[in-house]
């Protein structure tokens, strides 16, 4: 998701998303948490579960990665051992585990839900599986860009400043220089925002030939329409300084 979309996984999200229709008997997450971008994630995935499962492969000589092998050999373990169990949801987009998805389906009678990253799913796994989902959804990446703006709006120092509000073209200015995504995309998103009622804009005029739009956040509209705004680093994309130094 970060590769593709600039998104880390909605982990408590997704959870608590899932309760809703199903009881779940259990979670587990499977990686090579050697692994630093994976390690960051430890804290998150406790929100939800304490069976992390470690996959990291100790051989000084042999650098395979296990995880797909671990997690298929727990899933064909469950399988037969957890009779009460009637629907496996597995988050991966890998072909690799079409086999195991036939087995469930097929041999156990069982239902297998799949998500996994937008434009990454294997046509052989969603052929077998009962159902797929694509992650983020349109809307997860529209409220990201959302997020984006209404952080620098609430951030906006404007002491000092004539206008107690920000002008617009600084916050666009701003987010499409720290998260390095084009303006003419953060100036359509605002628009979108405006067109909305998420952001009000009102342009002000400062002298004869010169006039400013500044920008004000609308919470109680994103309230009232349910939009829960996501502001930190779980959810925001990565600036892009950062992730050319990895």
């Amino acid at each position: 998701m970060i590769k593709r979309y600039s998104l880390r996984p909605r982990i408590r999200e997704w959870r608590d998303e899932l309760a809703k229709d199903y009881n779940i008997k259990e979670m587990l997450f499977f990686a090579d948490f050697s692994n630093p971008g994976m390690r960051a994630e430890i804290l998150r995935i406790r929100e939800v579960t304490n069976l992390v499962i470690e996959t990291q492969n100790t051989s000084p000589h042999y650098k395979k990665d296990f995880t797909d092998f671990i997690m298929l050999d727990n899933i064909y373990q469950k399988a037969l051992t957890s009779p009460d169990v009637d629907t496996f949801i597995i988050f991966t987009g890998d072909g690799h585990f079409s086999s195991v998805t036939r087995f469930l389906t097929q041999n156990c009678g069982k239902k297998v839900l799949v998500y996994a990253v937008k434009d990454g799913l294997s046509s052989l796994l969603k052929s077998v599986c009962t159902k797929t989902y694509e992650l983020p959804s349109d809307r997860d990446i529209e409220i990201t860009y959302y997020s984006m703006i209404a952080k620098q709006i609430r951030e906006a120092d404007t002491s000092g400043k004539r206008l107690s509000e920000p002008s617009l073209s600084s916050v666009i200015g701003a987010v499409s220089e720290y998260y390095g995504i084009d303006r003419e995309t953060v100036k359509d998103k605002a628009n979108m925002m405006s067109g909305l009622g998420y952001i009000t804009v009102t342009s002000h005029k400062l002298s004869y030939n010169k006039r400013i739009s500044t920008v004000r956040l609308n919470e109680e509209k994103l309230a009232s329409d349910g939009v829960k705004l996501i502001t930190d680093q779980v959810y925001l994309m990565i600036p892009r300084r950062n992730t050319e130094t990895k």
